[in-house]
């Protein structure tokens, strides 16, 4: 061969070796690039945490410990994103909170485990004989973070999953991370929310690659991370702007890329909330029928006009004088005014005072207790009770099933050949319920880009509720309740110690037993449900016996460290016992606040 073919043999060779490389370089992207990476993480963890291990053994004190065990929260941070996702029966151990993880179907109780445990043994009075507890801690976290890692090959990222979790991280930060419920002790919650941030952005770049990431995501994503870690103070931290102008933007952007990236793959399964965290926001995206439990049970215009018929008619009870809007007031968001709602049948109260129904539809259990899984079972028992309105759904369904109305309107609904029942009696008032869910606060206003809505007092009052009041970590933003975000499927109850009288020392515990009365399991005792306090300016009184009759008394309840701080012995409360030490400024602030959550 001449020189010169042997030249242009080796270029097009290596013409060939590079378009190989290219294309090679291209295509690390996707399920195998973001995989890899993940497995790297996972290895950088539990290095970490072995690292840690061999200091607590070799006898270090906290000045060292404490940096160790931050480092590996926030490598875990980077990699939260997935794990939470694939393995939520396990992210409770690794990462839950430092509470008794209560199976009320087999009467178990498990004690807690994971980084906040040891995090409380690192931040408190640690000594040397806690050193082999908070050791097996550490090596506990290390084997479950170890089968994450042998099991997450098993698992498929696809394309709508990625687009998924990713927005799900941006909820986790803005409900969990940023108020300080993934690091109570530690304050590290700002640092750590930017980690989490990091870690979005590697996996975006390593699953949909650099090319869909171009124009102002990256930007976005510095500018998001450069605020978090140039205000590190957690108690004056602006939350609203950093979750109206970085997050809420972000989320907009990356799903858009991540839309692209997905492609076709849109398969629809059946959940709570389907959007992005911007969605979640201004309050779109919501599927009130998911917590219904039957596909049958799905709301639809029909079934709401009809259960707004149904909610007013006192034919529903056996008197035929009381209806649901007996106790459930409109023009008081659906509650009465009492302290303990009305017994109308013999006179005197009922146990609990009437919980407002606006947003009852987004929570996985009704009452105070829990008792029922669906708004259905909720009005049943209702129906059923002797103190209420003392007629079974099925024998309302025969006597509303005379009115030649609403008979045409049940068999247009539910089908001429169908037998109608007191199910369907029951799944046409739950319909309506499902409907008031109207996201029309100022604050909703607000997070709409209406920014002339809330007063600067409000604004203060938000970034103190979701912040040093600690208020955000058990009433989950933006729907103030206790469903837990991002999967919204369960919903919590907590231990605060509510007086029997509004005294502000030496204070007795009210009698009501809560969920102690339903599963009787002593971590349970005097836990009650945690309410929606969306229009609770209009509410009052408050708590479930009616106890305070001001917001300005609930907060001070609060503030004083909840039943322990008022003098009442409670082993096992839930609420933070410590004075939260807010001024009269502070609390008038949040007072302002809740207000700002009034719907019009």
């Amino acid at each position: 061969m001449k020189p010169a073919a042997r030249l242009i043999t080796a270029v097009f060779i290596l013409l060939i070796c590079f378009s190989a490389c290219f294309n090679k370089e291209e295509a690390a992207t996707g399920e195998p690039a973001a995989k890899a990476l993940f497995n790297a993480q996972m290895d950088s963890l539990i290095t970490s945490l072995l690292k840690l291990d061999t200091l607590i053994k070799q006898g270090a004190d906290t000045p060292v410990l404490r940096p160790a065990f931050v480092t590996s929260r926030h490598i875990y941070k980077r990699a939260e994103a997935i794990t939470e996702y694939y393995f939520q029966g396990l992210t409770r151990r690794i990462n839950g909170p430092a509470l008794p993880d209560i199976k009320t179907e087999d009467g178990q109780v498990w004690p807690p485990h994971g980084f906040q445990v040891i995090e409380q043994y690192l931040y408190g009075s640690f000594h040397d004989s806690l050193r082999p507890t908070v050791s097996n801690e550490v090596n506990l976290l290390i084997t479950d973070l170890r089968f994450v890692k042998a099991n997450m090959p098993h698992h498929a990222i696809l394309p709508r999953h990625a687009r998924e979790l990713v927005q799900h991280q941006l909820i986790r930060i803005a409900t969990l991370g940023i108020t300080g419920f993934d690091a109570p002790v530690s304050f590290q919650s700002l640092p750590e929310s930017a980690e989490a941030l990091k870690g979005i952005q590697l996996f975006c770049r390593s699953y949909i690659g650099a090319q869909l990431l171009n124009d102002s995501v990256p930007d976005r994503f510095d500018n998001s991370i450069n605020y978090l870690l140039n205000h590190r103070d957690f108690n004056s931290f602006d939350r609203l702007v950093f979750i109206t102008d970085h997050l809420m933007p972000l989320s907009r952007l990356l799903d858009q890329r991540m839309a692209v990236a997905a492609g076709k793959d849109t398969l629809a399964l059946s959940k709570p909330f389907y959007g992005t965290f911007a969605d979640l926001m201004e309050g779109r995206a919501w599927n009130p029928d998911f917590y219904a439990g039957y596909a049958k049970a799905v709301a639809t215009k029909e079934k709401i006009a009809l259960g707004k018929q149904l909610f007013a008619d006192p034919r529903l009870s056996a008197s035929g004088a009381i209806s649901c809007a007996s106790c459930h007031k409109e023009k008081l968001a659906f509650t009465d005014g009492l302290p303990k709602a009305g017994n109308l049948v013999h006179g005197g109260s009922l146990p609990r005072n009437t919980p407002t129904l606006y947003y009852a539809a987004l929570q996985a259990a009704q009452f105070y207790d829990l008792r029922s899984t669906s708004l259905e079972d909720q009005v049943n028992e209702v129906m059923s009770n002797t103190n209420e309105f003392a007629l079974d759904a099925r024998a309302t369904a025969e006597k509303l099933l005379a009115d030649p109305a609403y008979r045409s309107q049940l068999s247009a609904i539910y089908g001429a050949d169908k037998k109608i029942g007191g199910y369907e009696i029951r799944n046409a008032i739950a319909a309506y319920v499902r409907s008031l869910n109207p996201f029309a606060s100022r604050f909703d206003d607000y997070l709409r880009g209406q920014q002339q809505q809330l007063t600067t007092q409000e604004i203060h009052g938000f970034n103190l509720f979701m912040g040093k009041a600690k208020c955000g970590t058990c009433h989950f933003m933006p729907l103030f309740n206790g469903t837990i975000p991002p999967w919204f499927t369960k919903s919590e109850s907590e231990i605060i110690g509510v007086p029997a009288k509004p005294l502000w020392q030496q204070a007795r515990i009210d009698g009501d037993s809560g969920r102690y009365a339903i599963n009787q399991i002593p971590e349970l005792l005097y836990s009650l449900k945690t309410p929606g306090i969306r229009n609770s300016s209009r509410t009052a009184p408050y708590m479930h016996n009616g106890v305070y009759t001001s917001l300005n008394e609930v907060v001070q309840f609060y503030n004083k460290g909840g039943g322990s701080g008022i003098g009442i012995e409670l082993p096992h409360q839930s609420l933070p016992f410590d004075s939260l030490s807010l001024t009269t400024a502070e609390q008038e602030a949040i007072v302002a606040f809740l207000g700002a959550l009034t719907d019009n």
